[in-house]
């Protein structure tokens, strides 16, 4: 096949690989041979070598201008005649001969009526303009037959090769079958692992270039043929290849997947544009069909109808919704549901058509999907708040780590508050306390719920949890709130710790002070201590206060520095070193 492949390509190819734009047609100087003749052989044997590109004539007759390269290098040189004279001559080489090998091929070439082969047609878009590859410069002047022969022999252990000049020099397929798309992702695969079954990625990166090259004739077949229903079998026949290969093959990524992506926006890009409504009815009518038939990959199929349905205007979203508040309808007779993701999008396509109410008796939480559960339960609330209730609950008991239960219990929350059923919302506030607890959340909860023996374990359990978190912030503040709620000022002295802030302290100040003013400096003498979080500003206005309210002796007494810590930056030793600062 391949023989045939490069036998019969168009002549205009090798016509283009042969083709001499730059003939020069110009007579022997007598000139040119005398100054050749008194070169060295060396000289004229090192410019014989260089290869000469695009000689033109420009702007004059008898000004030449070309490229001359040597090695890695390339320089522009410049040659004018004057009928048998040289009148100008230049090379940006830099070197000091009369004439430097660069010119000396130019003149060679000028001395001659025979065309220099390796002369190529200057490109005067070509950012670079002086550089020529080798490999081009040698394709120029392969024969026919050896660059075929050197191809076939490429193509044995280069199969992705092979595979790519099929796709572009071979003949584009009229028409397509299921079989022959099947074939074309297969064969691409083949061609770059052969039948290995695990792929790198950059594998899997050079198969999915090759899959988007080789479909995209098939993409204007289905173009050209969208009214045909026949096609529809080809929508779910790439999808379906792919699937097949994915589970074959071991890699990782979302290349393939991406694909599949792709592949359905193009088709339901297509869709969109078929503008005789009869005609889309025909066709998404048969392609709903086959999406529910027992043989189909149903989700592929219902990947690409999300994409069909999410490109079409607002009045044919509206038939779509149609056809699927009809099936719902058989569904529920049939006490039939489909999956989540089946489901998730029949909720969507309700909602935004708003015709979710005649429907919603059909949708029901499942387990472990919350963001369905969510979505269905935040959509029900305001058709049926007591389902709403019963969802969430359904939800909660099912959730076996509790932090999930935290937007279902604030949608209970709402519910109950809208209701103003104080006492539910009072025993939902307490359950979800532990993951925001606060101070109007703590009193509403003490204040409106009425199982006694549930408050009181509520208590102890906060308490605790606040105790035992006093290092972290907030957790002391709050404790001290709950405590002053409760006008418990002689708990609150007992709990003064080192983990206590400074500025919590200055809070509570005047509870405290008037509760027992000398117990409360003994407590902030024995306790208060300066590390990372003290906010020295709160620590200033302890000092203050501590120095306005008390009695120097008093405060001597108490804040004396130990003795191993005299010398230290202490809470202590700081108000004592203030009073000596005040006397």
């Amino acid at each position: 096949m391949i023989i045939h492949q490069l036998k019969g390509l168009d002549d205009s190819l090798w016509r283009m690989l042969n083709k001499k734009d730059i003939r020069l047609e110009i007579q022997v100087k007598m000139r040119i041979a005398q100054i050749l003749a008194k070169q060295s052989e060396t000289k004229l044997t090192k410019a014989k070598k260089l290869v000469v590109r695009e000689l033109e004539e420009v702007e004059s007759k008898g000004n030449f201008v070309a490229y001359v390269d040597e090695g890695g290098e390339s320089y522009d040189v410049n040659i004018q005649l004057d009928k048998d004279d040289i009148v100008g001559h230049s090379c940006d080489c830099g070197r000091r001969d009369t004439y430097c090998i660069h010119q000396i091929a130019i003149l060679l070439m000028l001395s001659t009526n025979t065309e220099n082969p390796l002369t190529a047609k200057k490109n005067a878009n070509s950012a670079i303009g002086k550089k020529v590859k080798a490999s081009e410069q040698l394709l120029l002047t392969l024969e026919q037959e050896a660059l075929a022969s050197w191809l076939l022999e490429l193509f044995k252990s280069n199969k992705d090769i092979e595979l790519q000049f099929l796709l572009k020099f071979g003949k584009n397929q009229k028409e397509y079958q299921s079989a022959d798309v099947d074939k074309i992702l297969k064969d691409a695969v083949t061609s770059v692992v052969g039948k290995r079954k695990k792929i790198e990625a950059s594998e899997v990166k050079k198969i999915v270039q090759l899959w988007e090259k080789a479909l995209e004739p098939f993409w204007e077949y289905l173009a050209l043929n969208i009214g045909n229903e026949k096609i529809i079998d080809l929508f779910s026949a790439v999808y379906q290849a792919v699937l097949d290969l994915e589970y074959k093959l071991f890699y990782t990524g979302t290349r393939f997947r991406k694909f599949i992506e792709t592949g359905n926006s193009k088709i339901a890009g297509i869709i969109a544009h078929v503008d005789s409504d009869i005609q889309w009815a025909a066709l998404t009518n048969s392609y709903w069909d086959k999406m529910w038939a027992e043989d189909n990959a149903q989700g592929g199929m219902l990947e690409l109808f999300i994409q069909i349905y999410e490109s079409s205007s607002i009045e044919r979203k509206r038939l779509l919704a149609d056809k699927i508040e009809d099936l719902i309808t058989s569904l529920l007779e049939g006490h039939y549901y489909m999956s989540v993701a089946v489901d998730g999008f029949f909720l969507d396509v309700l909602l935004e058509n708003n015709m979710f109410d005649n429907s919603a008796d059909y949708f029901v939480p499942r387990q472990w999907e919350a963001k369905y559960n969510l979505k269905l339960i935040e959509a029900i609330r305001d058709h049926d708040p007591n389902k709403a209730i019963d969802y969430c609950n359904r939800v909660i008991a099912g959730n076996v780590n509790s932090t999930y239960n935290d937007p279902f219990l604030e949608i209970l929350e709402d519910i109950y508050a809208d209701s103003g059923d104080f006492s539910k919302l009072a025993s939902i506030k307490m359950e979800k306390f532990s993951s925001a607890p606060n101070i109007v959340d703590y009193v509403f909860i003490m204040d409106h719920s009425n199982d006694e023996e549930l408050k009181k374990k509520f208590r102890t359990r906060t308490l605790s949890m606040l105790r035992n978190n006093m290092g972290y912030a907030g957790s002391d503040e709050l404790y001290f709130r709950i405590l002053e709620y409760e006008k418990n000022y002689k708990k609150m002295l007992e709990v003064i710790d080192y983990r206590v802030r400074p500025s919590v302290l200055l809070k509570f100040w005047k509870y405290l002070y008037a509760h027992d003013k000398l117990r409360f400096l003994r407590a902030i003498a024995a306790n208060v201590q300066i590390d990372y979080r003290t906010d020295p500003s709160a620590l200033e206005q302890l000092i203050l206060k501590i120095t306005d309210n008390y009695e120097s002796d008093v405060i001597k007494i108490l804040f004396k520095p130990d003795a191993w810590s005299s010398h230290q930056r202490t809470f202590k030793a700081m108000v004592y070193s203030r009073l000596d600062s005040l006397k």
